[in-house]
């Protein structure tokens, strides 16, 4: 079994054939549309959220298939699929053979690594070439505003640069030195560019720690997972690398869309009234209102959905054993559709 095909065995054992198969798809590339973010928050998959971007339709389709074909997972209705037995034991074995990456917070750092590794990257490499007095050299990183925002970095007031470089080293090294530390620091390390040494490319990488491309992918991210956790945590401890990324994290994740709504929330306005200022459908704002309950604990949903209710909700939503709508919906048809979701987003883990 190859990684990427544990990784789907698992969200498929976390859905129970309640979601179709690409709903998995959508969340393993980090779309980021209503009903993907509520399915990731309900069904605990947050950390799988845009951990593999460069899957195509056509590839994760074929590890349907193959999956389907080793008898895996069997067909519950049109596109929906739940685990065989033998699918339960082959994901059990192959999680304690390699391990889940149990550091992935994908909801959360999704896009932010892939900028903390540029960032990273380029400036390991532009540092390395300072001390070493050499001025000649391609930069890893081609994009503009990685490059604009390391020379902003390294033009601040700040400290001499040989030091910078001996301080990044520090960081990097107590980093990987760290008990919880999730793997093999080479994961990381052979990627850097420095000096007389090309990184290498992700399969290049793959080839030399001896796995498949897919599982070194897993164990990178989860690196770089790690890494922005524990330096967002530990801010004085690891300066540097705190500096690379502390304008990449906000406190709360939301589309932008949903932000301006909160906004419009926070003013007291109703959904019918900012449907009507910002000219959107009122199922759109709904839309929004429940990606604020998932990502906002503090906010407060019993303006929308009576203490009373939500209590009705949860109570068939255990009773039936699923977080399908339609069950719930049929059992309370006093209650609209949006009062349901929301109870779900905020309490989903609950049930």
């Amino acid at each position: 079994m190859t990684y990427i095909e544990a990784v789907v065995l698992y969200c498929l054992k976390e859905i129970k054939g309640e979601r179709t198969i690409f709903s998995i798809f959508h969340l393993l590339k980090g779309k980021r549309s209503s009903q993907t973010i509520q399915d990731a928050h309900l069904y605990s998959l947050t950390s799988l959220f845009y951990s593999y971007p460069p899957i195509d339709r056509d590839s994760f389709t074929k590890v349907v298939r193959g999956l389907y074909k080793k008898k895996l997972i069997a067909e519950s209705e049109a596109e929906k699929y739940i685990l065989t037995e033998e699918g339960d034991q082959q994901l059990t074995i192959f999680f304690k053979e390699k391990p889940f990456p149990a550091w992935l917070n994908g909801w959360l750092y999704g896009s932010t690594v892939e900028v903390l590794w540029k960032r990273l990257s380029l400036l390991v490499q532009v540092l390395s070439h300072y001390i070493r007095a050499s001025q000649r050299y391609y930069p890893v990183q081609r994009e503009r505003d990685v490059q604009t925002w390391i020379k902003s970095f390294l033009n601040e007031p700040h400290v001499p640069l040989k030091q910078l470089n001996n301080l990044l080293f520090t960081d990097i090294v107590s980093l990987a030195r760290q008990e919880s530390f999730p793997d093999d620091p080479d994961i990381l390390i052979c990627r850097l560019t420095g000096g007389e040494f090309i990184g290498l490319t992700r399969g290049q990488a793959a080839d030399r720690l001896g796995m498949g491309e897919d599982e070194y992918w897993y164990r990178f991210l989860n690196v770089l997972h790690y890494t922005a956790g524990e330096v967002t945590s530990e801010k004085t401890k690891y300066p540097v690398l705190y500096a690379l990324i502390k304008d990449l994290v906000p406190e709360i994740t939301l589309t932008q869309s949903s932000e301006e709504t909160y906004k419009l929330l926070r003013r007291g306005m109703d959904i019918k009234r900012i449907s009507e200022l910002r000219r959107l459908k009122e199922s759109t704002i709904e839309d929004h209102v429940v990606e604020i309950a998932l990502n906002d604990k503090v906010f407060s949903i019993e303006r929308f959905v009576p203490e009373a209710d939500i209590e009705h909700i949860l109570h068939i939503a255990r009773k039936v054993k699923m977080r399908k709508l339609k069950p719930i919906k049929d059992a309370l048809p006093q209650l609209s559709y949006f009062q349901i979701r929301l109870t779900l987003a905020r309490y989903g883990d609950q049930i």
